[in-house]
This record gives structure tokens, sequence and C-alpha cells, in this order.
């Protein structure tokens, strides 16, 4: 540091009186570092002092209010004059105001120099080490210090922030580093500081008795713990297995996987062994060996773990750590692990291989009553009615089962059988009235708005975070709009830091030519001036490195021709930022950490980077005009930074995210097209049936369904303007998330019903033969409809209710995005629903009939002349003569002869696949078995990882992967030194005049140390050096007449003019009274900062609101520390709310960012509602539509066990938790009821004498190939499409979300839950059944 610094350093140490704070002022003595007086040098001036042995003064009169108050024996003896210390005096009087926010540090150093001066053992510490022999001036010196007294002195001021500046400890890490950077020179002689232990020692104050908590940390209270913050940290407790650190819920979930297969081998083998008759076990020697066998399997893999734990270390060389920390003996801990290995590997066989033997002696048991020799194969399979087979000979009770199935027999299924035939009666009229319901609802389209604004989106109106952003923009107005430019040089090797000529005067050019932009909106001129934050009333204000040279290029070029150049010029603005040579040209200081990033050993002389921030202010009456001038800005900064060749330039304004947020939507409209295309062309293409090529090749323009599909896509549109145009009407806005989201979600749950319906239309609209007659009987189209929708509309209607629940109680949120989706999707899949009972039945129908006229597929008016009309039957029917079914027969409950029987049915090869390798392969004891170990593993996993999903939405994510603002992001997270801006907010009406109510705010001396500024300075997440009006008026009022003077008569005068008085009357307490405090607030807040006033007010215009001469609401301005990681932003966010919260004062915090992350505080608990709301709501629909408590829980814990998979899923793939994953977590429900309740609704409507293995059979095969066409292929496809997606926000929250829950849903709906049923699902609790009385007695075919 030069002259300037020390002087402006050495120059604070004014109003020695503040050392009155101080309880207990210590006299220097005795001496510990010599005991011989005697002077080393005697000051001719300021800049001459003469080296010499001289003898001290003796009763030498010294200035009052001086030394005499820490060393009152200078006066009686001492190497000073009244002159010298006169001098001290006076030059103390200027930087008072600052440091006596740190009376501590004030005296210490006070204390330094008087010794220095007048101490009259002066020459056994202050050793001239260089004197020119010619005048005898000293040119250097050698100050001893005694170590203890130097590290004293540094920590009283090493948490001194002076004039704005970094505290330095922060710029002097070290006392002798702090003494040679602060005190080195002067202007005399050059000091060399020396720490010995023979050198000057005395008493130092701590700056814990009388510094505020900004000043020393040791003042501050004790910070907040981060338990009681309760701050945000997705790490779980940590405890190691095998010597690897894992979190302690992945230990308990493996310990419990473990257990879990130990239990369920073990016990399924007892239960068979003990209690069941298994081959080759029929003995008892054979139970009691094996049962002892598996007993010590059991057992030892249980207790081995525990009893090793407990087993003493020998020493060994290898030491593994384990769970709880406990050590273990590698060798034992690996012992151990291939024991439980072997174990469960052990029990899991045998238990396979006695389940295997106990399957075949129970297919092979006696028949009753026959003789012990005979016995037969029993056949559990069975035939279902889609793949039933026509013959003459077949068990006539078998045909009378089929014929009770195919009978409407609930409530449920009895509407829905009449209301498919008024439907087929009139297809015309039902396709009409649909389309005028359309047109008629779908109009409110007109009224459609998206809703883009984030604050809207996702913080609720009633949310904290919206309720302090409008008292905030209300008192004080909405935040700045923020341009915001990051420069690094292009050339880091030649350029190691930003703090040179070179790069600073391209930076000036820069600046000056966006400054001086504008551009024409709405026919006036828009320039910088127009719009931008003028705090001071003196420009506009740009927060920049070229803010310490006014922006002047002249005073650029002045410094850098100076010794030392620009960067000794930037060093000797940082102890002096408030003074007007180094403050910008309106009069605001610059703050090194808001305009230089990436510091090198948080050193802001070696930072790599500018930051340029412009501020325009922000009232809704501007923000379209602001937005032409960002525009112009935009373009500008653009170019440069595709044209600099000095810098690498990042950027980004107030628009852009919203720009490039709308670039974005833009560029996936043709993805999310092709998606819906595909899956499109797959289901129109799949409703057909085909001849292989090339047998009837000419039928294929009949059998296509090709315009029924195209129909079909129709009504799920229909759906969704329906769904717009209601919510449009009642004012719901819409959101880029519900055009992205629903129209894939509805199409995807109505291609399900789609296949449905169809699939069971051809299954039913078939021939039968009467054997009788020799006739072929066809049933009609509406016939076949009436019992299509009779069979399938029950499953159908409870998929699609239970969504539309699913979706409408996750409306309950408070979340504005979340809620509007919940509306459209759960008015939307309700809607669609109707329309595919209604329209889509009646098409099909209508299609029907023109597949039976042999009419051309998308030509109906055209008919296929080829002389084949035999597409409907095979070909031994075709032969016989064809009649017509009664329509009303089935629902008059009138039966057919029992001589008639089906035909074939139609099928498929993925339903004989399901018949006849699938269902008995999946439903085989060993499988099941290993289906129940693998979903339970599935579970905990997903437990585990679940606990571990990040929270929040990094923008980088949301934003095109080619935006210019991915650049400046990540400049932003790595270079920039200092966090978002924030404030503390008083409000209502608060006596800012009581010196207790000052105290609770202020920061100064005297002020209570848990004040709240006090508090929050010394809070995590929190920079130190809040700005404080307060503090700083307090401190204007105590400089005498330097900032504030007037005359006898009232009038203001100049510091230094005769008869000028201070302004202020202090109290005891030295505060202004308050008459004073009200009368002079205005004067500061209009004060600009001069050299001997460097604490006036005019910055702080903006931060007290004042009414009629009443404060209504004032703020204090802080800093966040640097926030790199999402998680950095939740916790600022959340120390924030509780820093405040626990404060008595009626505050509030507000920074941009809280309505933004706000939702990250409660997303957990918001996640969870809606999870348990969709699943409480699927169970009230199951119950209602099912009619059986007991499968209705299962079809919520397999729904259920999705969510938690995919939530696992979520912390593998790096998918976080937000608004945006939450909403695909809720649609995952109801994507998962397609998958899972149509098993479950055909299980119940099984045959009642199927037993639980034959149930879950025929639910599998009847409903297996729609599923896997109608949903998991549709889905899939659609998916796939997602994943070529450019923007990253769709191939990370919906290509790897929506392929996840496609897969999920498939393993849960089509293996995990078919074995669920054929455990635990039964027909005894059926709530129909159990009310309704028995007509019948009990027979052996009712079972």
């Amino acid at each position: 540091m030069n002259i300037n610094q020390i002087m402006s350093l050495f120059v604070c140490f004014c109003l020695f009186s503040s050392i009155l704070f101080i309880n207990t002022v210590h006299s220097q003595g005795p001496f510990p570092y010599n005991t011989t007086e005697g002077c080393s040098m005697d000051g001719k001036s300021a800049n001459f002092i003469k080296g010499g042995d001289y003898l001290p003064f003796h009763n030498q009169t010294i200035a009052p209010g001086t030394c005499q108050r820490s060393h009152p024996e200078y006066s009686e003896t001492s190497c000073c004059t009244y002159a010298q210390t006169m001098v001290l005096f006076d030059n103390m009087v200027m930087g008072s105001a600052i440091f006596s926010r740190c009376p501590a540090c004030l005296y210490n150093i006070w204390d330094l120099w008087c010794a220095s001066s007048c101490s009259p053992y002066q020459q056994s510490f202050m050793v001239p080490t260089y004197i020119n022999n010619k005048t005898g001036q000293i040119k250097n010196v050698d100050f001893i210090l005694h170590p203890d007294y130097a590290q004293g002195l540094y920590d009283s001021c090493s948490g001194v922030n002076s004039d704005g500046a970094p505290p330095f400890g922060e710029l002097f890490t070290t006392p002798l580093a702090f003494f040679n950077g602060v005190f080195s020179i002067n202007p005399a002689f050059k000091i060399n500081w020396v720490l010995n232990e023979t050198g000057y020692n005395s008493y130092t104050a701590l700056c814990a008795d009388s510094c505020s908590c900004d000043q020393c940390g040791d003042a501050c209270g004790a910070p907040p713990s981060v338990g009681d913050i309760g701050l945000f940290n997705n790490s779980l407790p940590q405890t190691y297995l095998f010597n690897h650190e894992i979190p302690y819920l992945t230990v308990w979930m493996i310990w419990t996987f473990i257990m879990f297969i130990l239990v369920l081998t073990y016990g399924t083998s007892m239960v068979l062994v003990l209690f069941r008759n298994v081959r080759y076990l029929d003995s008892m020697i054979a139970k009691l060996v094996t049962s002892i066998i598996l007993s010590v399997s059991f057992i030892g893999a249980i207790l081995t773990p525990f009893v090793s734990g407990k087993v003493p270390l020998h020493h060994s060389i290898c030491q593994w750590k384990m769970p709880s920390d406990q050590l273990w003996d590698c060798s034992l801990a690996l012992g151990v692990g291939i024991y439980e290995l072997f174990a469960i590997l052990f029990l899991f066989v045998i238990s396979l291989i006695i389940i295997i033997l106990y399957t075949i002696s129970s297919n092979n048991r006696p028949i009753p009553g026959s003789s012990s020799n005979a016995s037969v194969i029993i056949d559990q399979s069975y035939d279902s009615p889609i793949l039933s087979s026509n013959n003459n000979n077949s068990n006539n009770n078998h045909q009378h089962q089929e014929q009770q199935q195919q009978q409407p027999s609930t409530i449920i299924q009895r509407f829905f059988y009449w209301y498919g035939h008024k439907v087929a009666s009139k297809p015309i009229i039902v396709i009409l009235v649909c389309l005028v319901i359309t047109a008629g609802l779908g109009i409110g389209i007109i009224k459609l708005q998206i809703e883009q604004d984030p604050v809207k989106l996702w913080v609720a109106p009633d949310s904290r975070a919206a309720l302090d952003k409008t008292y905030f923009d209300n008192n004080f107005g909405p935040f700045y709009r923020v341009e915001q430019i990051i420069i690094t040089p292009k050339d880091q090797v030649k350029y190691p830091t930003v703090i040179e000529y070179d790069l600073l005067l391209e930076l000036f050019e820069l600046e000056l030519s966006l400054m001086n932009l504008s551009t024409i909106y709405e026919g006036e001129l828009v320039t910088l001036e127009t719009l931008c934050f003028q705090p001071t009333k003196r420009g506009c204000l740009v927060e920049s490195t070229s803010g310490l040279w006014q922006r002047n290029i002249s005073k650029l070029n002045e410094t850098n021709d100076k010794d030392g150049g620009v960067l000794d010029y930037y060093e000797s603005c940082q102890s002096q930022l408030l003074t007007p040579t180094c403050m910008d040209s309106v009069g605001a200081p610059v703050q090194p950490r808001v305009v230089l990033g990436g510091w090198e050993d948080n050193n802001s002389s070696y930072a790599s980077a500018f930051v340029v921030t412009f501020l325009l202010n922000n009232p809704d009456d501007m923000v379209n005009t602001a937005m032409a001038w960002e525009q112009v800005w935009l373009d500008h900064i653009s170019y440069i930074a595709e044209t600099s060749q000095l810098f690498d330039i990042t950027y980004s304004a107030e628009r852009s995210v919203q720009d490039e947020l709308s670039r974005e939507g833009n560029a996936d409209i043709p993805t999310i097209l092709i998606s819906y295309f595909v899956m499109f062309f797959y289901v129109s293409l799949s409703l057909g049936s085909y001849y292989p090529f090339p047998s009837r090749c000419s039928s294929i323009f009949v059998r296509s369904r090709f315009a029924l599909g195209l129909c079909g896509i129709i009504i799920v549109a229909a759906s969704i303007v329906i769904s717009v145009g209601v919510c449009s009407m009642a004012n719901l806005k819409a959101t880029l998330i519900i055009s992205e989201v629903i129209p894939f979600l509805v199409l995807a749950i109505g291609v399900d019903n789609i296949f449905i319906i169809v699939n069971t239309f051809e299954s039913l609209h078939v021939v039968r033969y009467d054997p009788h007659t020799r006739a072929a009987i066809l049933p009609t189209s509406e016939d076949s409809l009436a019992r299509t929708l009779s069979k399938v509309g029950p499953s159908i209607a409870l998929a699609s209710l239970s969504e539309s629940l699913a979706f409408l109680l996750g409306s309950l949120t408070k979340m504005p995005a979340v809620q509007a989706f919940s509306y459209y999707a759960a008015l939307a899949i309700f809607v669609d629903f109707l329309l595919q009972v209604s329209a889509f039945s009646a098409l099909l129908v209508l299609d029907s009939k023109r597949a039976s006229s042999r009419r051309i597929d998308c030509l109906p008016c055209v008919a296929l002349d080829d002389g084949d009309n035999s597409d409907m039957e095979d070909d031994d029917d075709e032969k016989l003569p064809f009649a017509r079914a009664d329509i009303n027969a089935n629902f008059r409950n009138v039966q057919p002869t029992s001589s008639t029987s089906s035909s074939p049915k139609k099928t498929t090869l993925l339903q004989v696949v399901f018949k006849k390798f699938y269902a008995p392969f999946l439903l085989h004891p060993v499988t099941k078995m290993i289906v129940i170990i693998f979903f339970v593993g599935l579970l905990l996993t997903g437990i585990n990882f679940a606990f571990q999903v990040s929270i929040g939405l990094d923008q980088r994510v949301a934003l095109p992967s080619n935006s210019y603002l991915q650049g400046y992001f990540d400049n932003m997270a790595n270079l920039l030194e200092v966090g978002p801006p924030f404030y503390i907010v008083v409000k209502g009406d608060y006596d800012y005049t009581d010196f207790d109510s000052q105290n609770k705010l202020c920061t100064v001396n005297g002020c209570d140390r848990d004040s709240i500024v006090n508090v929050f300075n010394n809070a995590p997440f929190i920079n130190k050096g809040i700005s404080s009006w307060l503090d700083d008026y307090i401190s204007f009022s105590q400089t005498g007449a330097s900032c504030c003077g007037k005359l006898a008569n009232g009038s203001f005068c100049a510091p230094g003019e005769a008869g000028c008085q201070p302004c202020f009357t202090l109290t005891a307490n030295y505060r202004p009274n308050p008459q004073d405090f009200i009368e002079y607030l205005p004067l500061f807040l209009n004060a600009s900062n001069t050299n001997s006033c460097p604490l006036a007010g005019l910055a702080y215009t903006a931060d007290a609101r004042i009414v009629n001469g009443t404060i209504v609401a004032s703020r204090f301005d802080g800093y966040h520390t640097t926030l790199r990681t999402q998680d950095d932003y939740i916790n600022a966010v959340q120390t924030a709310y509780y820093l405040a919260d626990q404060s008595d004062l009626d505050v509030e915090v507000y920074s941009i960012i809280y309505v933004y992350f706000d939702q990250y505080l409660t997303i957990k608990s918001v996640a969870t509602m809606d999870i348990l709301l969709a699943l409480g709501g699927v169970f009230v629909v199951c119950l209602i539509l099912l009619l059986n408590p007991l499968v209705s829980i299962l079809v919520v814990i397999s729904v259920g066990m999705i969510c938690v998979d995919l939530l696992g899923i979520m912390a593998l793939w790096n998918i976080s938790l937000n608004a945006v994953s939450v909403v695909n977590v809720v649609m995952a429900i109801g994507i998962g009821i397609e998958f899972c309740v149509h098993i479950a609704s055909t299980f119940i409507n099984a045959p009642k004498h199927f037993s639980r293995d034959q149930k879950a059979k025929y639910a599998v095969t009847e409903m297996g190939s729609s599923i896997i066409s109608g949903i998991f292929i549709t889905k899939l496809l659609g998916v796939v499409v997602l994943g070529f997606s450019t923007s990253e926000i769709f191939t990370v929250y919906y290509f790897r979300m929506y392929l996840s829950i496609v897969f999920l849903g498939g393993l849960h709906g089509l293996v995990f839950l078919p074995v669920l049923l054929s455990l635990f699902g039964t027909d005894t609790l059926q709530l129909d059944r159990i009310c309704k009385s028995k007509k019948n007695s009990y027979s052996l075919n009712d079972e």
C-alpha cells in the first residue's frame, strides 16, 4: 500500500473519546520490552525525521484527548511534543465515523502510533536501519513488536471493513502481512516490521468488548445451527459398509432385503415341508432333517453379522469400516459377506426345489374315491373366451358358464349394456350430438390465455414469497430489470488478471457504447436514461470496475502513466471505496465482489473476470418499453461478443430467459408432432386385421381401420379442445407444461381404451353355429357393441374416473402451475372417456357395417367388388346359411339353445403367446417367488434412492442446449464472488428515534449483539457487510460538523468555517435526539459523500420510504454469499426466512430469487400430498366400481410402487424434483392405472369357479395383448421420438421420465399385479355378493 492508503487509515482514528466504550483502560507498565529510556528520532516535520540518540522530554504537554487516555505517563515523560500529538489528533478526525464502529481496533492502533511517537522507550523498539549521512534523515526503520501484541492488534482489526473495502482479515491473512501491507510506508520513512519477544508490548483491547458484529466476528452471537435453520441437504447420514461410505438408509434397505429373502424362502419351505405333502419328503425323518437344515441356515444367516461385530480385533494389517463405524478385520468382513450370500443362495435354491417337488406332487395326487394306484393329471388350464374353440362335443357345463359370462350381471354392466344398445341403435345422432357439444364447449378456446410469468406459475398467490413481493413492490417498487455481462480475457496467459490497462480500456469503450444505445418504441425515443435506475439522481447506475475511474478514459490513461499503473490505483482504492475519488460518477460506491469475479486466493487484485450490471427500473407500464431497448442491447452485445479480439463475453438481459424458452418451445413443436404422428400411425394400422400376404390381399382395403383410428385420434383432440374451452371460460390460464404434457397424456390413455373396445368388439362379433339348424348365426353390430361395453365399460370407466379424480385431487396443491395442469388433465380425461363410449362406439358400429358390406376403408361409398364376402367368417362357416341373432336376446336374458356354440374367435399371435406361454410361465409357483423377490428388491431400491432425489431446476436444463445463456449461467456459477442481493424490510410503524428500537436494528457501537442486522451478518449464506442506512446515519450524526454543521443563525456551514457547530445534539448514548433524528434525516438522504464526510446517505434514498415525515417502511441491503448450486439457493432462502421468523420485529426478507425458489421449501410435502391424494382417489373409485376392497388395495399398492420406483430412477438418472417432475409423477399414477386396472377388473369378472391362479391367467390372457399393443407399444413409440429432441428439458423430464413410467407400468401391470392377485386376490370380500342374498344353494360349480 502507498502513503495515501496509510494516511487514510491513520486518519480514521479520530474521536479518541470512543475508547470510553472500552470497560477498562490499561496503562503501559511495567515495560517488558525495555526499561532504558531513550528516543531514536526527532520529528522536524511530517516529512523529515532526524535520527539519533535523544533523551525524552519531561513534563511535556500533549494534546488533550489523545495519548494520555491510554498512556497518562506520557504527560510526564515522552519522546513527542504537543505539536506532534496535535497532528495525530487532526488527522484522525476525518475517519472517525467508520472506525468508531470498532473502538477496540481504534484503541489498539492509536496505542501503537502513540507508542511510536511518544513512548519514552522509543529507541528500544524503533531502530533506524538507514540514515542519510548528509542530512541525518531517517529512511528505514525496524519497528519491533512482541508477537502477542501483534496478534492481539491484528485480531481486533481483522474484521474491520474500512470505507467499504473487504475486511482486513481477508486482505491480509497474517499479522505480519497486515502490518507490512498497511503501515510499511509513511511520509517520512519506510517501516520494516519485526516480530520478536523483545519488541513493544502492551495491553490490546478485545474487539468483542466494544465492536459491532459486522466489524468483529467475536462480537457476534452464536450463529444459528444448521439443525435449527433446517437447511436442505440431499445427502443422507452416512456410515460404512466394507470400507465404502454409504447412507445409513442404504444399509437398512440392504439388510431389509436380505431379511425378506431369508424369511420368504425359509417360511415357504417350512410350511410346505411340515404341512404339505412334498414328494420325497413324506416321511417324518425327512421332514425333521430338512427342517433342521433350513432352520440352521436361516438362524445362522441372521445372527452371523451381529455376532461377528462383537469379535475383537487382532490388530491385523487390513481393517474395514462397517456400519456404526465399527472396525472389522478384512478377512472377517469378507467371510461374513460371502457366508450371507451363500446362505441366501442356499435357502433360495432349496425353497425352489421344495416348491417344484410340491407342484409335482399336487399335479399327480389321487382322485378322491379311486384306487390308490390310479391318478390323473389335473389340468388347471382353462379355455379363454377369446381363445375358445368351436367343438360340437364340448362340455355343456362349459357352454352354460360361457353364456353366463356373456350376460350383464351387475348394475354397472347392465347400464353399459343398455347404453351401448342405445348408442348402436342411433350412431349418426350420437355422433352429431358429440360434434355439437364439442363445438359449443370448445368455443371457449378463444379466451385461452397462456401464463408465462414464472412468479405466477410456481408461486401461490397467498404464499410467503408472493406476499413479501407484493409488500416490497408496493413500498419500494418492483425489483430492477437486470442486464448483466461477464467478461473474461481470451488470452488468460497474457492477462492472468483483468486489472490491466488494455482490458480496462476495452471495457470502458464497450460500456460507453452500450450506454449510448437508443431505439424508437411507439414513436418515442428510448434511451438508457429513460429506463435506468438512478439512486443518487445524478445519472444511471452501471455497476462495473470502470466506476473506480468514473468511466473516464483520460483518468485511466493518467493512472496508467504513474508508477504502479492501474493496478496500484485499484489497490489504493480498496481502502477508500467511499471517497469521491474511487466512487462511481453517480456517487455510488463500487463493490469489488460485485464487479469482479474469479478471484484468486480471495484477492480481488487477481480477479479473472469483469462483471458489468445495468439496472433498469421495472414499473408495469414500462415493461414493453424496456423490452424494446433490451432487444437493441442484446443485438449490440451479441455483435461485440462475436467480434471482440480481447474478450470472451457472456451476457443476459431480463427478457433473455423468456425469449429462449419461447424459442425452445417452437423448436420442440416438430418433435412433439412427430411423436403424436408415430402414435397415430401405429394406432391406425394396428386396429385393422389382415390376412397373411398374399392371401386375400384385396381384403386389406376392407379390413383396414385407418379411418376409425383417425377418428379415435380426432376424439382425443376433441376432448382436449373441450377441456381447454371449459377451463378458459373459467379463466384458468394454461401453461407450457399443459400444452406439452396433456395431449400426450390423453392420447396415451385414450388409445388404450380404443384398443380395448375394438379388440373386445372383435372377440364378440363372431359367428355362432347351431348344430340343429346347421346355421351360422352372426350377431348384429348393435348387439356386439352392447355386449362389448357391458364387458369392458366398467374397467374403462374405472380407469378414466380414477385418473380424473387423481388429477383433480392434485389441484389441492397451491402451486398454480400444478393446479392448472390438474384441472385441464382431469377434465380432458373425463371428456375423452365420455366421447369414447359414445362417439367412438358409434363410429365402431358404422365401421363394422362398412366392413360387412365390403366397402373400402376411408372410401365408404366405394364397395370392393371382388366376389369375396367372407372376411367375417372362417372357411368352414362360409358354406353355411347365415341367420341374424336377436339384438335383444341377451338384454332380455333369453337363453340360446344349449347346443349353440361359438365359432373360433378371432385371435392374434400376441394373444396366443399370452395364453400358451406367458400366463402359465408367470403364474408358476417358482416364477411367482422370483417375481415377489424382484419387485420387493425394486421397491426397497426405489425407497433408498427416492430419499436422494435432488431438488430444483437448473436454468441451464430448461434452456436450449445451443442458447447463448448456457455460457452465461456457467460463468455465473463459476466466477461470481457474490450471490444475489436481498433486503431486510422493516414493516409498519417502527419508532426509529427510540434508542432501544435503534439497537434492535443497528450494528454500530452500543447496538444489541443480536440486532437483526448483526444476526444476518453472522448467518450462513449471508455475505457480511449488510448496508444499513441507520448505521451510517448514526455515524453521520457523530462526526461533529464534518458532515453537518450549522451557524448560530441556523444556516448550514462547511467544515472548518468559523462558528460552524455540529447540527446534532447527541444524547448520553451518543445518538441524535428524536427531534434531530427526524429533522436531519432528509438532509442525510440527500447528501453526497465528500472527503470530510464519506458516510453521507444519498445512496440510501430508496431504502427509506417516508410519508408525511414518518418512515412507513425501510430496508437494509445485503448480498448472499456465492450460490453455485440449486442446494445453495434453496438453503439461502431457508436461512433468510428462518432468521426473519426468529426475530421479534415485524420484518420480512425479500429477494427476486425467493419467488422462484420458495416452491422448493415445500416441494417434498407438495409431492407427497399429491401422490397420496391421487392414490386415495384411485382407491375410492376402485372400491366403488370393483366393489372389492382387497383387489382395490392391491391395485393401489401396484400403482404406489410405480411412483416410488420412479422417484428412485429420478435419483439415478439425475432428474430433480420440481414442479415439472411432480406433474410427471402424478401423471405416472394415471398411466399406472391403465396398466393395472383392466387386469384387476377382468380378474374380478372371471368365471366364479376358477381358482385364484386361473383367474389371474384369465385376466392376463384376456387383457394382456390389449395392454401391450394399446398401451405399452403406443406409449413407447411416442416416447422414443422425444429422445431425439435437442431440448435438454425434453430429454430429461419427458423422455427419461416417460420411458421410465412406461416400463414400470408394464412391469407392475403385467408381471407384479397378476402375481399379487394369484396370491391374495379373492371375491370373498366382494361387496355386491355380500349385500345380496344367495338365491341358489352352494354347489361345486359355483366355486
